[in-house]
């Protein structure tokens, strides 16, 4: 019994000591948990004192005023420079007792029904937030009260981050106790922005009602409801944009003022039956540019590229106190801007008449100058979109070709520059014919030479042969490295000569890559942003290898050729290394329908000329036209003449020879390439070296080489004799000593135009055997062209077997008549009309007065006729687009050398 009695003991007394140690554990867990608990809140009071501390101090100059945004350039040393600033004018201060009661109850039941209860922020609408939040995530319903409103104006930004949030609620309380609510509420309604460059109620008032301050009291019920309707998304509900979107955001906050007791249904009723247009009858037009400086261009660039895609809060940008440090080139800038708006630059042509440029860095893709236009305030931006016609851009024409079909060609079946070409009669693969513009063919020709002539076929002909061998998804994968983005879904065989659209600064990005041994850097404009709250952020852009370096090196070459002898007609651009592409579009069936074109002006008409060119520093793209949209008021002003088309080239020129360096050196050939003669071939796709003693036998050289020059167009003639058969010619010019091929020919004779008055040149031909490596001894020739000032032409140069005989000839005196300058020729009549400023004045009985001929404005077609009547000399045209009505169309797009296969010249 004992025993038994000592087991319960036992037993027990373990029970006993059990439930001790699971009270013990049970204490240290919950002293443990205790202790983390505390531990975070004096952590979390710790990290929120500290963001409470660093949190800015209240400045009421903040409060009241609207910060401007500072938009800064480079000098040409790279030091920052101001170029624009926003938000800093259109701003008118309204006391709150001229402030109606109907537009602050508006605001009131709109942004925050509890305002005259809360003390700063609203315990109130906070639970609900932290509801929606835990619900929907972090950001999905915000509980800020006017006052929070009001600072995160003045000081913060936009971006929902913890950091902010308490600094926002602890400046808002504080604020709370500082202010009286009138006080805050009239800081509020004075800060807010509206769209249209206008800042505060005041403002707002007088742009939409046309109202000013001290006829508030006159706002109506609808109006008061339609102000306080626009702040929340000011570019969607902006009334004078988007009616519809504003007509229901007003009705909105009607409802919202019948819910919160400041109006009857009835009332609300009643105003919503008011129209937007009613309301705004009295609107008054703001001043189309507020900014201290002219860089209006570069601002809409900003929103397009920046703020429209969310790179930047379309708040804090209307808000205003950021200073954006972008990568515009201040001297290109002006540049630009210059050239846009000096009106001699487009003489002769109508009110409509547009333009557009952007320039970048070759290497980098830094955005460097953006012309939006001519005298460019607010609007269409050209340099980054198109017209009325697209909305998006405009077709680009021949500027295509690199990018849809000799790139292609070169990167995927690795043709050599020389690649055989056949320009003749052919079709679409649907059946559908095609011809060039002036329903001629040239038969073979080199790729480089289809490119340099700008002809069309051939470019077909290369897309389609590209399709077959390597699939169209390659071509679309090409240009799309290129920044272009069109679309498999959409791509038919017309893109091979441009009927898909874009922008100057889309091409020039693609071009840019050319130039940068194939790498594509996407075009970008802004380096950093300082914010209001002291943050600094950075901005990158897409970067990465688009081609193979010898596409781009073999392209680059091929389009050196269009300067040197092509279809570029701007100023001559002797010495400097430049390499482009000009394009031109015809009217398609909707612009037919919509401005009732004759079947003439459908075949013979041009909407868009383009040239796009680059050397090793910068990209320029021009696009010049008309704007469609004007032409509803200003019927008939859509076609650009023969004339106009080279004004795109003009700009481009004067562009390269004001901000590029002629002692820039050339593009190193990589080692991916190997040249023989003048062509260029991907290494291992050479043609094989031929024994020793059949490589190379001379043959007889060209005799009596000549060169004449001929004022009518200020081109030199060459000419030579051979008596052997199955020969061709190779015609080279001097460049910095080295003799660079400019054309080869059959025919024994040459013209070759772009030279600048006062200029020596040194040109050479060699006889080549057909089908062999067999070329002769090289014989040159030099002429020096008449400067502007000099009273007769350059004698004529005769060159002999190798020897250089200058001045062996006769003296050509220019003709009588008025003295041009640049392109003008004063309307004088005859053959060299008087001494021009770099032009010559050939005006022979031009209807307008203006020289299409000749020095640094050439305006000429393949084989300008002289004597003939009307402006421009009857410039030649380019290349039939075929399908769906759109032609390459390169007026008047001199080739520089012409051979005796002529072109016909164009209406």
């Amino acid at each position: 019994m004992s025993e038994y009695k000592s087991r319960m003991e036992r037993r027990q007394k373990s029970l006993q000591n059990s439930g001790k140690k699971k009270k013990g554990l049970f204490k240290k867990i919950f002293l443990s948990a205790l202790l983390v608990f505390l531990f975070m809140m004096l952590a979390g009071t710790i990290a929120v004192a500290v963001i409470i501390s660093n949190a800015p101090a209240l400045d009421p100059s903040k409060l009241k005023n609207v910060s401007a945004t500072r938009i800064y350039g480079k000098d040409d040393s790279g030091k920052p420079v101001l170029l624009a600033t926003i938000g800093s004018k259109n701003r008118v201060y309204a006391p709150i007792d001229k402030i109606p009661k109907v537009v602050q109850d508006a605001f009131i039941s709109t942004e925050d029904t509890r305002f005259y209860q809360h003390f700063g922020i609203d315990p109130v609408r906070i639970g609900g937030a932290v509801v929606a939040n835990i619900t929907h995530g972090f950001g999905a319903e915000g509980a800020s009260t006017l006052d929070q409103q009001l600072i995160k104006l003045s000081y913060l930004t936009p971006k929902k981050t913890l950091t902010r949030k308490i600094q926002e609620a602890y400046l808002a309380v504080k604020l709370d106790r500082e202010y009286s609510k009138k006080q805050i509420l009239e800081m509020y309604l004075n800060k807010i922005y509206f769209e249209e460059q206008a800042y505060g109620v005041a403002a707002a008032a007088k742009t939409y009602f046309g109202l000013d301050v001290d006829h508030l009291d006159q706002i109506t019920l609808p109006q008061a409801a339609m102000l306080a309707a626009i702040p929340k998304s000011p570019a969607y509900y902006d009334p004078l944009k988007h009616p519809d979107n504003a007509k229901k955001r007003r009705d909105l906050v009607l409802d919202l003022m019948v819910k919160n007791h400041k109006i009857t249904k009835e009332e609300a009723e009643k105003a919503k039956q008011v129209s937007i247009k009613e309301m705004l009858k009295n609107h008054k037009e703001t001043q189309e540019n507020e900014n201290e400086h002219n860089s209006t261009a570069v601002i809409t660039m900003l929103q397009k590229l920046y703020v429209d895609t969310g790179k930047i809060d379309s708040t804090q940008w209307s808000q205003g106190g950021l200073r954006i440090y972008t990568t515009i080139n201040k001297k290109a800038q002006d540049t630009v801007e210059e050239i846009l708006n000096n009106d001699a630059n487009f003489n002769g042509v109508k009110a409509n008449f547009q333009a557009g440029i952007s320039i970048i860095d070759t290497k980098t893709g830094a955005i460097l100058a953006v012309g939006g236009g001519r005298h460019y305030k607010y609007g269409t931006n050209y340099a980054i979109t198109g017209d009325a016609r697209t909305g998006y851009g405009n077709q680009v024409g021949s500027t295509a070709k690199p990018i849809i079909d000799y790139g292609p060609a070169i990167e995927y079946l690795k043709w050599p520059t020389n690649h055989t070409l056949v320009d003749e009669p052919h079709a679409y693969s649907d059946g559908r014919t095609v011809t060039n513009w002036d329903n001629r063919y040239y038969g073979k020709m080199t790729m480089k030479e289809a490119l340099a002539l700008s002809r069309n076929i051939p470019a077909i002909e290369t897309l389609q042969t590209v399709d077959k061998q390597a699939g169209v998804d390659s071509v679309v994968d090409f240009a799309n490295k290129l920044g272009i983005p069109i679309k498999r879904s959409a791509f038919n065989e017309t893109y091979a000569i441009g009927s898909f659209v874009s922008n100057p600064l889309q091409m020039a990005g693609a071009y840019a890559a050319f130039g940068n041994d194939g790498n594509y850097n996407e075009p970008y404009a802004i380096e950093y942003i300082m914010y209001p709250d002291g943050r600094k952020v950075s901005f990158d852009h897409d970067e990465h290898p688009a081609m193979h370096d010898y596409t781009a090196y073999m392209i680059t070459d091929m389009l050196k050729a269009v300067i040197d002898h092509g279809t570029y007609a701007g100023p001559s651009l002797s010495g400097y290394v430049v390499a482009g592409k000009s394009g031109s579009t015809n009217p398609d069936e909707y612009a037919q329908q919509r401005y009732h074109l004759t079947p003439y002006e459908m075949a013979h008409g041009i909407l868009d000329s383009w040239f796009v060119g680059y050397t090793p520093d910068i990209t320029a793209a021009v696009w010049t036209g008309y704007d469609a949209n004007l032409n509803v008021k200003n019927k008939g002003y859509i076609m650009v003449s023969p004339y106009e088309q080279h004004i795109s080239h003009q700009l481009f020129g004067q562009i390269i020879r004001r901000l590029a360096s002629p002692s820039t050196p050339d593009w190193q050939q990589p080692n991916s390439v190997v040249r023989k003669g003048s062509a260029l071939y991907v290494r291992g796709t050479q043609p094989a070296e031929e024994p020793q003693e059949k490589q190379q036998a001379k043959i007889d050289a060209p005799s009596g080489l000549s060169a004449k020059y001929n004022p009518a167009d200020q081109s030199v003639t060459l000419s030579w004799n051979y008596s052997g058969s199955n020969v061709s010619f190779e015609v080279a010019q001097s460049f910095n000593g080295s003799f660079r091929p400019i054309t080869t020919t059959h025919d024994h004779q040459v013209v070759v135009r772009q030279l600048t008055p006062g200029e020596t040149y040194v040109f050479s031909v060699t006889a080549v055997e057909d089908g062999t490596d067999n070329r002769s001894d090289p014989v040159k020739v030099t002429i020096k062209i008449p400067g502007a000032d000099s009273s007769s032409n350059a004698n004529q140069g005769n060159g002999n077997n190798g020897s250089v005989n200058n001045g062996n000839g006769t003296d050509q005196n220019n003709g009588s008549g008025g003295t041009g300058t640049d392109n003008n020729g004063n309307g004088q009549s005859g053959n060299g009309a008087g001494n021009g400023n770099e032009n010559n004045g050939n005006g022979n009985n031009n209807s307008n007065g203006q020289n299409s001929n000749g020095g640094a404005t050439n305006n000429p077609g393949d084989q300008n006729g002289s004597g003939q009547t009307g402006s421009g000399q009857q410039n030649g045209n380019g290349g039939n687009k075929g399908r769906n009505n759109v032609r390459e169309q390169d007026n008047g797009q001199s080739p520089g050398v012409q051979t005796s296969k002529p072109q016909k010249n164009s209406d």
